[in-house]
């Protein structure tokens, strides 16, 4: 059975002096450490969220400029390409141009040929038929 007598406030006595004095020295610097480390904590994971906030918006930048360098590289393919077949298609007319009036002079040319020797057939051509008219006959024409 319990009794309450003196001991009993003797003990309360005792342990209410231990509390204080392990408040005192014990529990009060290890909860202002313990407090002082979830500060600095929470600095620290508040520091890390606006770097890494930091960090996304250099990246859409970052995305955003090469979006736009992409998209001018494209304009700048197309505009060299749209020229290019310009000086294309003019290089090919100059050259077909060209290659029409070679093929125009060698036809001239071809043509006076075909009339200087026919000329030059005509005017042996009779000699020769009457040279074989006389050998055939056997006398002079």
């Amino acid at each position: 059975m319990i009794q309450i007598n003196f001991t009993l406030l003797v003990q309360l006595v005792n342990f209410v002096v231990l509390i204080v004095i392990l408040n005192a020295i014990l529990y009060k610097p290890i909860l202002s450490k313990l407090r002082e480390r979830e500060a600095h904590i929470k600095g620290d994971r508040d520091r890390a969220a606006e770097l890494e906030q930091t960090v996304r918006d250099q990246e859409q930048r970052h995305q955003e400029e090469l979006a736009k360098a992409r998209q001018t590289a494209a304009q700048e393919k197309a505009t060299l390409l749209a020229d290019a077949k310009k000086v294309e298609a003019d290089i090919l007319d100059k050259a077909r141009n060209k290659a029409a009036g070679i093929v125009d002079e060698m036809k001239e040319s071809i043509g006076k040929e075909i009339e200087t020797v026919r000329a030059t057939l005509k005017a042996e051509m009779t000699p020769l038929a009457q040279s074989i008219t006389e050998k055939i006959l056997g006398r002079s024409i």
